[in-house]
Parts: C-alpha cells; sequence; structure tokens
C-alpha cells in the first residue's frame, strides 16, 4: 500500500513534478486577462525562445493541447496540392502521416525498421528527386526510444525544401536544440515530457520563412488550430498587454513559466542536458548489465528521454502490471512490430540519478520474480558503477 502511494512515475509522459512547479498552478481566481497571467503569459514565450535557442527572428506560440494540436498546427504553412516528406522511425513519425492525410496535399513517407533511424543520405536522396514543400522530422521517437541525428539530417534536406519541421516533443528540454544554428523552419514540444509540466500544452518556435508562409489565405488550415487566429495573441502577450482567441490552459502556462524560470535561470539549459545524459546512460547501463537488450540499434541513436526494453520471454504487460506493486510505473511498448516484447522507460523532466537506482532495483527484482532469464543483481550494480564514475 506504502509503495503505491509513493509510486515513481518513470513514464514517457506525463512525467513526474516538481512540487515547486505544481504549486505554481495551485491558484484560485486567475482569469485569462489578470496581471498575473499576462505576466507568465510573456514570461513563458520570451524562456520558449531561449529553450529553443533561437533569437528575436523567430515567433513562439503556445497553443492548448499537446504535441499533436503543435503537429497539426504545422497545416497553418501549407496549400492545397503541395507535397510533403514525412521521415518516421516509429509510431509518432507515423502520426504526421495520419495528419497530413486529412487535408488535400500530397504525403511520402521515408520509414525504417523499429530500432534504426532513416540516414541523412537516404532522405537527401529522396528531396533531390522530388520537390517538396515541407520535410518533418521526429528528435526523439517515444515508441522506440531512437534518436535521430536532427543536426545532419536537417543539413542534407535544408537547400532543396523550403520549409524543415522538427517535432521535438520527447527532445526539448533534455537533448541539444539549436533550432536556428541548424537552420530549423519550426520546432515543435508539448508541456507534459522533459519540460515536467502537467498536460495541456503546444509550444513552438516559427522562423521568419514560415511566418511568411503564414501570410498567405489560402493555407489548408482549420480553424482552431490555425496559428494565424493564436498570432495576435502571442504578439499581444509578449508586450504585456491580455489578448483572446479561445480560452488558453492558464493554470498550465503558470507552472509552465515556472518550470522554464528553473530550468533556463537556475538548473541552466546545458545542465540539464547532462543530468538527464548521465540518468539516461546508467539506465542503460543496469539494462545492459543485467542482459537485456535495448531497442534502439545505435548507441549514436540512445535518447536522453526514453530506452525501450527488449525481453527474452516474459510478456510485457505482466512486467508492468508487476512492477506497480514495488512503486514504479513504466510505460508500454506500442509499437505495433514489437507488441507485447518490451516496455519503455521514460527518463526525462526532473529525473535525478536516485531514480535510476529504484529504476533499475525495481525491474530486476520484478524480472526475476516473472522468470525472465536476467543476471540478477548485475544490473543495479552496474548502473551504481557507472554513477559512481
Amino acid at each position: 500500500m506504502i509503495q503505491k502511494e509513493k509510486k515513481l512515475l518513470m513514464h514517457v509522459g506525463p512525467v513526474n513534478i516538481l512540487d515547486r512547479v505544481l504549486y505554481a498552478g495551485l491558484k484560485n481566481n486567475v482569469g485569462f486577462t489578470s496581471q498575473e497571467f499576462v505576466e507568465a503569459f510573456q514570461f513563458s514565450l520570451k524562456k520558449t525562445r531561449e529553450l529553443f535557442q533561437v533569437d528575436n527572428t523567430y515567433q513562439p506560440f503556445l497553443i492548448p493541447g499537446g504535441g499533436t494540436s503543435a503537429m497539426e498546427s504545422v497545416t497553418s504553412l501549407l496549400k492545397e496540392g503541395e507535397k510533403v516528406l514525412v521521415v518516421t522511425n516509429g509510431v509518432f513519425g507515423d502520426r504526421w502521416v495520419n495528419i497530413f492525410r486529412k487535408y488535400p496535399i500530397k504525403v511520402n513517407v521515408l520509414s525504417t525498421e523499429p530500432g534504426y533511424y532513416v540516414e541523412p543520405e537516404t532522405i537527401e536522396k529522396e528531396v533531390k528527386k522530388d520537390k517538396y514543400t515541407l520535410v518533418t522530422f521526429t528528435h526523439v521517437e517515444t515508441s522506440t526510444g531512437v534518436r535521430q541525428p536532427i543536426k545532419d539530417s536537417v543539413k542534407a534536406v535544408r537547400d532543396y525544401v523550403d520549409l524543415v519541421v522538427v517535432d521535438g516533443v520527447s527532445s526539448v528540454g533534455a537533448e541539444e536544440v539549436k533550432a536556428k544554428d541548424w537552420g530549423v523552419d519550426v520546432y515543435l514540444t508539448a508541456s507534459q515530457k522533459a519540460l515536467g509540466v502537467p498536460p495541456g500544452l503546444g509550444i513552438l518556435v516559427l522562423s521568419e520563412r514560415a511566418m511568411e508562409r503564414l501570410k498567405d489565405e489560402k493555407s489548408i488550415a482549420g480553424y482552431y488550430l490555425d496559428l494565424r487566429n493564436w498570432l495576435p495573441v502571442m504578439n499581444s502577450m509578449e508586450n504585456g498587454k491580455a489578448s483572446y482567441f479561445s480560452t488558453p490552459p492558464v493554470h498550465t502556462i503558470l507552472m509552465l513559466s515556472e518550470a522554464l524560470k528553473i530550468i533556463i535561470d537556475e538548473e541552466g539549459l546545458e545542465s540539464r542536458i547532462k543530468r538527464h545524459e548521465k540518468v539516461a546512460s546508467a539506465i542503460r547501463a543496469g539494462i545492459e548489465g543485467m542482459g537485456l537488450e535495448i531497442v534502439a540499434k545505435k548507441p549514436e541513436a540512445y535518447s536522453n528521454t526514453v530506452t525501450g526494453v527488449i525481453l527474452k520471454k516474459t510478456n510485457a504487460g505482466n512486467v508492468l502490471s508487476e512492477i506497480v506493486s514495488e512503486g514504479v510505473e513504466l510505460a508500454p511498448g506500442v509499437h505495433p512490430k514489437l507488441q507485447g516484447k518490451y516496455f519503455r522507460i521514460g527518463h526525462m523532466g526532473w529525473v535525478t540519478e536516485n531514480d535510476a537506482i529504484v529504476t533499475i532495483a525495481s525491474i530486476e527484482r520484478v524480472l526475476s520474480k516473472l522468470g525472465e532469464d536476467i543476471r540478477l543483481g548485475e544490473g543495479i550494480k552496474a548502473t551504481q558503477l557507472y554513477l559512481a564514475k
């Protein structure tokens, strides 16, 4: 009973949230025109630029919803009949396909087997063959934990396409992101992942090139997610004046403001990325130490935020059910080609070295009980040795 009450959430989102961040949203009688809210919105917009490593030539957006709403809002930049290329490494890369096929545009797909990323050379060959208005990438594929080499991938296509879009839902705040230096036109994320805030917000930055596309009224976008409708709100809020299009998630933005203060002004973005890398590496050392395989096939594809773990004989659903009784919640595997054969560990947001120790120790105990072929005790030893370096 007590272990369940003290549950450690090592999920791929939502994630554990600092009390200080939660308390920032526990306020009554805060309207979207109140000075307190306008200041939190203004602060969040300005810090969003720092988060994505861009300057004032990029326009930030905070819109209701999450990663998927941010993704679908990209249709604001497209016109009927234009062609897009989706580069996908799994389930959430595929989501771009599901979104775009609802609209009157042409969609082509480059994909790969689970555990791998699409090579930049392959992508370059494709964009040289055909004219694409827009190319999408997924920085970290949440379904597998595979990290796409975004800098090299963008470089491969930059001279051949109008717009480059990156889904950073499971990367921003935990992986290196340099939207301007890399030449990315739209970089997006969501509040509930590495930023360590509850769900409710899609977060984007748009380059000057992307903003020029917003001037074209022939966009295929719908209504609610048309960024043209949100732009006046962003401009007004950044200037310290309340504005309205549709009710924003007031309390989530209050919490985002507090989280960004910690991330950028207190912990520092570089230190935060290093912390994520250390915790992620310690967890993977433990997984490999106990004799299990990681979904991502190449070390350079390992992400700082998600690790997929392949089981030898135990059903993944049984592992997830059993480990909750140990006080830890993990994420199910969702890639259809690996269904029932793997689970995912989320290590993002406010994760610590101690969280890595608890997670690996709990996984070892549960797998031993379920009869999985592991080297009991070697996982936690490997994690400790890595952290003691």
